[in-house]
């Protein structure tokens, strides 16, 4: 099953094997325009040095196999300002990471993505808990998950801070 949803102003859909060809070439011609090196500074290696559409379509491909990934666009616009990624753990722990284009930051985007996210997927998985790494210098991040009711759960290496999201279990 696939998660789609749409908030105030953001739609979000699931990216997947079945996702249409058309729309693959579409988020594949907006990928390196998206990941400037300001918006993949504190992310990790292979979200660097995407510079062509060859580079974004192995990049769309390796993060479709290996999470599930979700596009971000604004409402009533065919543009993708940014991902969602959700790696599930057979526990029921699912790692999540976000990014936004750098012309959305700052306007609550990001907060808004997040608290859909968790609506959404307490309404319609069976997952335990989100747990997001954002590095230390990553300020509006490690501000964004405190107000939507992270807790501060470990630290990891290269000054890595995890936070972890009890969901409601229904």
């Amino acid at each position: 099953m696939t998660l789609s949803f749409t908030t105030s102003r953001l739609n979000v859909f699931e990216i997947s094997s079945n996702t249409p060809q058309s729309d693959i070439k579409h988020l594949v011609s907006s990928i390196p325009t998206l990941l400037t090196p300001k918006v993949v500074k504190n992310l990790p290696a292979y979200f660097h040095g995407i510079e062509s559409q060859e580079d974004a379509l192995i990049w769309l491909e390796k993060l479709v196999a290996e999470s599930r990934l979700y596009a971000v666009s604004l409402r009533g616009l065919d543009q993708t300002i940014g991902f969602l990624f959700a790696y599930i753990e057979n526990s029921g722990d699912v790692h999540i990471g976000y990014l936004l284009g750098e012309e959305y930051w700052g306007q609550g985007l990001a907060s808004e993505l997040l608290q859909g996210f968790i609506d959404q997927t307490t309404l319609k998985e069976n997952w335990i808990s989100l747990i997001a790494g954002v590095e230390i210098s990553n300020h509006a991040s490690l501000k964004l998950l405190l107000k939507l009711g992270f807790i501060e759960y470990s630290v990891g290496e290269g000054g890595v801070v995890f936070y972890k999201y009890t969901l409601p279990q229904q």
